[in-house]
């Protein structure tokens, strides 16, 4: 797999700690990097937090990009870990205070809006965690079925296959959602 042109020249950028090269690869890709998260966590901050904690790692090993062959594909690698890491952290924390009875305050906020609709998200948060990561990857992050292998240390025809299973779990869920409504 070779590097664009213009990957290279902004990968140099990075790598040199050019802030303007940061800021011009959050631009072009932290909205699917956020869709991404928030598909493997389910929650909007922690969402947030594994994009920022992906931007920060990046520029605290910057050295280690000048061995990465697509940046979007190393980002979506990334972001990935960064969003299983703290689901299953929230999770953890979790079940550590309800195990210990302890109840937290939380200030009543606003309900936030998901990027699918409530439809779709049910039925995403539906699927097994190894389908729903490539579906993110496959449509949010616009990956490969090659890059996402490579991300998820998978083979292409594997990706594949989980993602036509996950494509047809998403239809019937759907379709058996609109059959239930009323409207």
């Amino acid at each position: 797999m070779s590097v664009a042109a213009g990957d290279e020249g902004l990968r140099d950028e990075l790598v040199a700690g050019c802030e303007q090269a940061y800021a011009l690869l959050y631009d072009r890709c932290a909205a699917r990097l956020f869709k991404v998260a928030w598909a493997l966590t389910g929650n909007r901050e922690e969402a947030e937090d594994a994009v920022q904690d992906v931007f920060t790692a990046m520029v605290q090993t910057r050295e280690t990009l000048r061995r990465v062959e697509s940046l979007e594909a190393y980002l979506f690698a990334s972001v990935h870990r960064a969003a299983i890491r703290r689901a299953v952290r929230s999770r953890s924390r979790s079940q550590r205070e309800s195990a210990v009875g302890q109840e937290l305050f939380q200030v009543s906020e606003k309900p936030v809006e998901s990027p699918y609709s409530d439809r779709l998200e049910c039925a995403l948060h539906a699927l097994p965690l190894d389908q729903r990561e490539i579906v993110t990857l496959k449509v949010d992050a616009g990956l490969t079925f090659d890059q996402i292998a490579s991300a998820l240390n998978l083979s292409a025809n594997t990706a594949a296959s989980r993602y036509r299973y996950a494509l047809e779990k998403l239809r019937s869920a759907l379709k058996g959602q609109k059959e239930g409504s009323n409207v």
